[in-house]
């Protein structure tokens, strides 16, 4: 076992990584936090599936052939692939009637039918890595539901091996809402036995749910705010999970995520047209017209709200979409949204800038540099979701003195610090946050910012200054973990 002082193995698991594929934050945690645990010394591996779309990358790595067993009644011939992916010593596990398709969860509108026994295969795939290989890894950290097999099957399916007799599992939970439920016809391939379908367990009506059976098995699980976890243990905010939760409340914490202030710095941002050290030195508001250009927006002084985000429920869209017509009507707001998704969200989206073409710009999908000018263009940045595991997109806006307004769930109330109504706080402020979730509540919150912004610039300066200075650093976070790791490799297993 690794001592106190030693470097720890550690075993990262992972269905996304930013670099690699994206479709979430996920993927920003998962290059992230490794790169930062090597950083620190650590021995690190990061196991993700080897999609057509990186063949580019993996196809000239180390081959390696292996042969897993999901269940006591076949086998399944899979490799790996092991390199470096920026920085981080990195394994592929190759299997292409698995990972050889157009999408990664989905074929763009509806979820691949075999998705449990294809991230099944990463999961049993990264720990048979480690045993062909001898790499003991003192944690194997799953992270949601696409890797939460691997607890599993850590504590059951490798109970009596040796090899992994002082191996750990943590659960990091990036948003619980997605759950990985499937048949339970897939019971038997899957190498759960029945025994484990029960509601305290894998069983959820009468499917199999994977995310619940990780919870269940999982040595330790976390999430990516202190907010969310805590969240977590109450029914509204648990997503239909909250008895588990509870139950295993003593192994659930929260460690804030970090930022990459490599990629997300006006100082160095090469995606933007003038670079900024301070909110009043003019290169924000050099950013401010050019994004103003760019969307056909008209070139003037009134306050720019900006959002970048998926179109989806779980965003607050239900309560955005009514406010800004009401915020447009009654104010000289500008919008700038970019996002996609849900297709009734982005046709009410579309009508928006249509009433109001000089006002309003929506770009429908995603662009890399766009969302930087965004971040640095704008005066503001609307963030009302209905629950927030951790957002980053609020911290890359403090970096840029962009003020948030957010509503007060999850990570959001652990990364902004509203302006109080009497502005006593205003030297500490870094934001605005409301808490009912409704259009009314984000309408008031909304005028209060403009005023805020018109009628007393000192106020919104002084906030933009405090932002600008806000860090949330990932050698932070990476610390916490290790700290995580050390207290769970002094407890016996789950």
């Amino acid at each position: 076992m690794a001592s106190t002082k030693s470097p720890l193995k550690v075993l990262v698991i992972a269905s996304e990584v930013e670099g690699l594929v994206k479709t979430g934050g996920l993927a920003d945690v998962a290059r992230a936090l490794p790169a930062e645990l090597v950083r620190l010394g650590h021995d690190v591996r990061l196991v993700t599936p080897a999609y057509a779309r990186t063949r580019a990358v993996w196809s000239a790595w180390q081959y390696q052939s292996m042969c897993v067993h999901l269940n006591a009644f076949e086998e399944t011939w899979i490799a790996a692939r092991t390199g470096e992916h920026q920085g981080i010593p990195t394994v592929q596990i190759e299997h292409s009637e698995s990972f050889d398709r157009p999408g990664i969860y989905d074929n763009g509108s509806i979820s691949y039918e075999d998705n449990a026994r294809r991230f099944a295969l990463l999961s049993m795939g990264a720990l048979q890595w480690c045993r062909d290989t001898d790499w003991q890894p003192d944690i194997v950290h799953a992270n949601d539901w696409q890797s939460a097999l691997a607890c599993f099957y850590l504590a059951e399916h490798f109970r009596d091996e040796p090899f992994f007799a002082h191996s750990r599992s943590v659960l990091t939970l990036h948003n619980a809402a997605y759950q990985g439920q499937c048949s339970a016809g897939w019971l038997r391939a899957l190498g759960i036995h029945e025994q484990f379908f029960h509601p305290g367990a894998f069983e959820d009506n009468g499917q199999i749910n994977l995310l619940k059976g990780g919870i269940r098995f999982a040595d330790a699980i976390n999430a990516v705010s202190p907010g969310y976890a805590s969240e977590l243990l109450s029914d509204l905010g648990s997503h239909g999970l909250g008895p588990l939760f509870r139950e295993r409340a003593d192994t659930l914490s929260g460690i804030l995520n970090g930022c990459d202030y490599g990629q997300w710095s006006p100082e160095t941002d090469p995606d933007i047209p003038a670079h900024f050290e301070r909110p009043d030195d003019g290169g924000k508001a050099e950013c401010k017209a050019a994004l103003q250009r760019e969307l056909g927006l008209t070139v003037n002084g009134a306050p720019l709200l900006v959002s970048i985000s998926r179109l989806a429920d779980q965003k607050g869209f239900n309560l955005l979409i009514p406010a800004l017509w009401e915020t447009l009507r009654d104010t000289d707001a500008q919008i700038a949204l970019l996002g996609s998704g849900d297709a009734n969200l982005a046709a009410q989206l579309h009508q928006i800038a249509r009433q109001y073409p000089s006002r309003v710009a929506f770009v429908e999908g995603y662009d890399n540099a766009l969302a930087h000018r965004l971040e640095a263009g704008g005066d503001a940045f609307l963030m009302p979701s209905i629950f927030e595991p951790c957002g980053l997109n609020q911290i890359y806006s403090l970096r840029y003195a962009t003020l948030p307004l957010v509503r007060a769930v999850g990570g959001l109330k652990d990364t902004v610090n509203p302006l109080h109504d009497d502005i006593s706080n205003a030297g500490d402020a870094t934001g605005f946050m409301f808490i009912d979730p409704t259009p009314d509540a984000l309408v008031t919150e909304l005028k209060r910012l403009i005023r805020v912004f018109h009628d007393q610039p000192d106020v919104w300066l002084m906030m933009q200054k405090t932002a600008i200075k806000q860090r949330f650093e990932w050698e932070t976070a990476a610390q916490d973990y290790v700290v995580m790791y050390r207290k769970l490799l002094k407890i016996a297993r789950h």
